[in-house]
């Protein structure tokens, strides 16, 4: 009995050759390599399993069919119409890969992935190993402005974008005596600082500011002994100035919050030096002098301010 002979060609990858006995039953596998697919047998033999049952009654011609795969990118963009994604789609050769892009459309901002892919940058590489669907999720942003009035000297925070739904804090501060704020204008709580601004929309707010009025002068002074610490405390209302000057002999001067923080450091006060500050929040502040140490044992010292209210 002659034996039989079978050839397993592998369309892609190999050529095999074996002998087998007449009447002998053999299982052929076709096992892709990465990237290909199996697509059938062809030949002397036909079928679409990856296994495969000869019986060698004749010499045999076997060949395996294989293709590289072409996976698919398929993308979507939430909610419609917010941005776009590039490439919108398409098959690419597998084993290779891909940049893809989101770019918001107007007025809104790109937030993160999503679908077969992850990540909250706006450019993503894609190994292309399988089919990917890829969704884009974007966010609607509005846009605050905050604008004062003109030749008013002021310092204002919280302008930009904002998600749609947020609450926007915003603030307002004169920043040249004698101004204080007074009031908003298109926010949550026009009457208090800071405040808030609902972004619902695109939102144009200003803030409004007074001018205030100079109270009477007021003089402290003193004659102390060395190494001692004069206070002098000033009640104040939120938004009010005050401006003055300090001097003395060899004395240290500094002004304090009624938070116990030091708000400003007049620095040695052997001649006169102004200063002013503006109340961020109500309570006493007070200028504290800290006199030094000579072979006389005393000092004098001045404070005058005066109160805008």
């Amino acid at each position: 009995m002659a034996p039989g002979k079978i050839f397993c060609k592998s369309g892609e990858f190999l050529l095999a050759k074996n002998t087998y006995d007449e009447g002998s039953n053999v299982t052929l596998i076709a096992s892709p390599n990465q990237y290909y697919q199996f697509n059938g047998w062809a030949g002397d033999v036909s079928g679409s399993s990856d296994h495969l049952a000869v019986t060698m009654n004749a010499n045999k011609s076997i060949i395996a069919s294989f293709t590289k795969l072409n996976p698919s990118i398929q993308t979507q963009v939430q909610p419609s119409g917010a941005g776009m994604v590039d490439p919108s789609g398409g098959t690419f050769e597998a084993g290779t890969q891909k940049t893809i892009t989101a770019t918001p459309a107007n007025g809104y901002r790109f937030d993160h992935w999503g679908g077969s892919v992850s990540g909250t940058t706006n450019s993503l590489n894609l190994m292309m190993d399988s089919n990917k669907n890829v969704i884009a999720y974007f966010t609607k942003v509005y846009n605050l402005t905050i604008s004062v009035p003109p030749n008013i000297g002021a310092s204002v925070t919280g302008s930009g974008s904002y998600d749609a739904g947020t609450k926007a804090t915003i603030t307002a501060k004169a920043t040249v005596s004698p101004y204080a704020f007074d009031h908003w204008s298109g926010t949550d709580n026009d009457s208090i600082d800071p405040t808030t601004v609902t972004m619902s929309a695109d939102k144009s707010v200003t803030a409004y500011f007074k001018q205030l009025t100079a109270g009477k002068p007021v003089t402290k002074s003193n004659h102390v002994t060395s190494n001692a610490t004069e206070s002098t405390s000033i009640a104040l209302n939120q938004y009010e100035w005050v401006s003055g000057q300090a001097g003395g002999g060899d004395c240290h001067a500094y002004i304090k919050s009624p938070d116990g923080s030091t708000l400003k450091d007049l620095g040695s006060i052997t001649a006169t030096t102004d200063f002013s500050f503006n109340a961020a929040i109500s309570g006493n502040y007070i200028i504290v002098i800290v006199t030094g140490g000579n072979t006389l044992g005393f000092y004098d010292y001045w404070v005058t301010y005066t109160v805008y209210h």
